[in-house]
């Protein structure tokens, strides 16, 4: 039987590590353009703006970092600032 402070460090080294959302670079929105068509009442197309909520990130503006090797989401047990898992570096 393991301690409570054992069960505790082993779940903190499977938390994933986060880094800022490529998509909208941390902010959590993005810019979206959406089309207005010519039109009997207008005789030319428009272009308009807007900003959304990250589909990727959700808002939250941080995904999981992957590994660049295999893609699976990198732990606090393989590094903070590590860009390959523990498993790939075995490998190789």
């Amino acid at each position: 039987m393991m301690s409570k402070i054992g069960n505790y460090i082993i779940n903190l080294q499977e938390r994933p590590v986060y880094m800022d959302c490529p998509s909208c670079n941390g902010t959590g929105e993005v810019e979206v353009e959406t089309y207005a068509s010519r039109g009997f009442n207008r005789d030319v197309g428009e272009i308009y703006s807007s900003m959304e909520v990250c589909e990727e990130c959700l808002g939250n503006g941080e995904v999981y970092k992957p590994c660049d090797v295999c893609g699976e989401t990198l732990t606090l047990a393989d590094g903070k600032d590590v860009t390959v898992c523990r498993e790939c570096r075995e490998d190789q």
